[in-house]
This record gives C-alpha cells, structure tokens and sequence, in this order.
C-alpha cells in the first residue's frame, strides 16, 4: 500500500502512462479492502507474552491473581511489542489512521519539494524499489527451510510470466527508468524461486542420489 501511495505522488511529478497510474488506485483499494477483510476476521485468542512471571507466593495469593487477571497487567512490558508488531493492531481504524498519516507527510514533502528532480527521482525510486522486494521473503524462506513445499507452483508461474509481461511492457511503453529496473529485479527473483523449485524438488534429490551411488560403484569398480 504505500509503494502505491508513492507511485502515485511520483505520477504526480512526472506524468507517465495513466494505465499504471490507474493500476496503482485500483491496488490500493483492492489492498485496502483486503485489509479489512483480514481484520475483520483476525483471530481473538489474547497475545501470550514470551516472558511469564512464576507466582510463588501462597493460595492467598493465587486467588488475588485470579480475581484481578481481568485488570490490565503492569508487569508485561508492551512497548517492545508494539514496536516488532507495529502492522499488528486489532482495529482497522489505526491501519487508515497510519495510511493517512503517510499520506499527508509525503503530500506536505511534495508541496515543498515538487520541483526538484531529484525529489520525484527518488518517490519512484523508493516506491518501485518496495514493490521489486515482494518475492524476497518467500525466497528466503524457500533457502531457509531448503524446500518449497506449501507454495503453489501456479502462483510462481503466474509471478514470473506477469513480471515478464511487466517489463516488456515497461520497455515497449518507454516508462521511467524505475519501473524497467523494478520488473527486472522481480524476474531475477522469480527464476531465483525457480531454481529453487528444481533444486529443492524430490526427483531433483533423487538424481542426485543416484548420480552419487554411480560414483561410488564405479570407484569401488576401479
């Protein structure tokens, strides 16, 4: 959502194809829109902190505890969570307020920084630069776990032949430098995700089983 935000701000500065101008508004609502389907059903079970306090105090105690665990908590420190959970809230409405926070500080840097150059440069820069990292975690996830099973092999197909549709678009349109480079970067990460498909796959392992089991009789042949 805000790679859009700031595409559309970069639009702004310097007029490209109005197709990804509409591209970036039709995303943001539909991400928008997603957002709030996601909070709306988000899980009620309470945040378990990783840090639990032992009680070693008598019955007496205990029951104290019991009867006050409907009270807020002093004890559990919170800042740290809203810090490493800063995309985490409850309610649909801190997610617009942030969104619109983010919007009027990049709205009040375009007004006093519009005419530089280098200013619109960089909005493009940035925002086409959050959106060519979309394919990294699960790439690194892919390496991390060195399989990738649970990720469709459709939903890769359609990454790599809609970033190639992308930059073939991108280099036949003549649109600013930015969006050439970023599909260029999803592709690279894409046939990265590829050649993790193959590497990781099954029957890939199995040859390479084999192939290691024909080297050692040969070996043991000569």
């Amino acid at each position: 959502m805000y790679n859009s935000i700031l595409r559309i701000f970069f639009w702004l500065g310097k007029r490209f194809d109005t197709t990804l101008l509409f591209q970036s508004v039709a995303m943001l609502i539909a991400m928008v829109t997603l957002l709030k389907l996601v909070v709306q059903y988000k899980s009620d079970n309470p945040f378990e902190p990783l840090m639990r306090h032992e009680s070693n105090h008598s019955s007496s105690a205990s029951s104290y505890s019991s009867l006050s665990s409907s009270q807020p908590s002093h004890d559990i420190v919170t800042e740290p969570r809203r810090l490493t959970n800063f995309w985490d809230w409850d309610n649909f409405e801190d997610y617009v307020k942030c969104l619109l926070g983010f919007t009027t500080a990049i709205g009040i840097l375009y007004v006093v920084l519009h005419q530089y150059d280098w200013f619109i440069e960089t909005l493009g820069f940035v925002s086409l630069g959050i959106e060519s990292t979309l394919p990294l975690p699960q790439l690194l996830t892919n390496l991390k776990n060195k399989s990738t099973n649970g990720f469709s092999l459709l939903i890769l197909a359609s990454w790599f032949f809609g970033d190639g549709f992308k930059a073939f678009y991108f280099v036949f349109q003549h649109s600013p430098f930015q969006f050439i480079l970023c599909s260029f970067i999803q592709l690279t990460f894409d046939s990265l995700i590829v050649v993790e498909f193959i590497v990781f796959s099954s029957w890939f392992k199995r040859f390479l089983l084999g192939k290691v089991a024909l080297e050692d009789e040969e070996v043991q042949i000569a």
